[in-house]
């Protein structure tokens, strides 16, 4: 394992996981929406729920970023 690669690997297992809640979502499609939206910006590991309305994601999003994102797909922060 290269130097690059032991970077990588730290680097996956220190991002830091997030949760947020999104009003709107009513389908597996609005979790794709949602989940490509905040996948564009740079976020990793998305998992959105519509049941719950929350969205799990690792990775550092500005706050304006990240409303910016969700309100593109048409959906706002709850």
């Amino acid at each position: 394992m290269g130097l690059k690669d032991l970077f990588a690997a730290h680097s996956e297992a220190t991002a830091q996981k997030h949760c947020v809640n999104v009003a709107g979502m009513h389908c597996p499609a609005c979790e794709k929406l949602v989940s490509t939206a905040l996948e564009d910006r740079g976020a990793k590991n998305v998992r959105a729920n519509h049941e719950t309305g929350v969205v799990e994601y690792e990775g550092e999003l500005e706050q304006a970023l990240l409303s910016e994102a969700i309100a593109e797909a048409g959906f706002e922060l709850a």
